[in-house]
């Protein structure tokens, strides 16, 4: 297996809030164009948003476009949803669309690096009773379709984790040992697994 690729840490401030940041810094990261920062936010999250997602534990794989044109693609959004089920108990939820936006982020600036890869999702949502016995936290918002654990073939997880953390879009765990990283919607806020 060849080593992961360590791609270049993000400058800036890492913890500031709020999902202006979030769209601003993935849109900057995702293009060497010699264009003004607004105008590549603004023609990267007006695309069609799509996200290629792999779960290893079901054989699954899906490319979808979950929102355009200001809202939400139900085809795209739905089976995306179903991807992220609680694969213990086959049980789906409406995923929280920012969770998504911060996926495609992190989708987005693999495809900025020029590589075509997908998400690969170890976990998605859990039901409560699924938590409790994966050992998952109390309130954890992968009970509440707020949250994934994930990783991308042949990207560091260190890698992945910084960018997570540049996006501030919530909460980011570094999990090095197991290879994966968590990502949520929720207030921003980091931890090492």
């Amino acid at each position: 297996m060849p080593a992961p690729l360590i791609l270049p840490a993000a400058e800036g401030d890492l913890l500031s809030p709020g999902r202006r940041r979030l769209l601003g810094a993935a849109a900057a990261a995702l293009s060497q164009l010699a264009l003004p920062e607004s105008a590549i936010a603004q023609s990267f999250w007006d695309q069609p948003r799509e996200l290629w997602l792999r779960r290893p534990a079901t054989g699954e794989e899906l490319r979808a476009v979950y929102w355009a044109n200001g809202q939400v693609v139900p085809e795209g959004y739905y089976a995306i949803c179903r991807l992220l089920r609680d694969t213990h108990r086959g049980l789906a939820v409406q995923y929280d669309v920012v969770a998504l936006d911060i996926a495609r982020g992190i989708y987005g600036w693999l495809q900025g690096f020029g590589l075509a890869r997908p998400l690969i999702i170890n976990s998605g949502y859990r039901h409560p009773l699924t938590n409790a016995t994966e050992g998952g936290v109390r309130n954890s918002l992968h009970t509440k379709g707020k949250a994934l654990d994930l990783r991308i073939e042949g990207v560091s997880t260190e890698s992945v984790t910084r960018f997570g953390l540049y996006l501030s879009g919530g909460g980011v765990g570094f999990y090095p040992g197991k290879e994966f990283t968590h990502v949520d919607c929720g207030r921003v806020r980091f931890w090492r697994g």
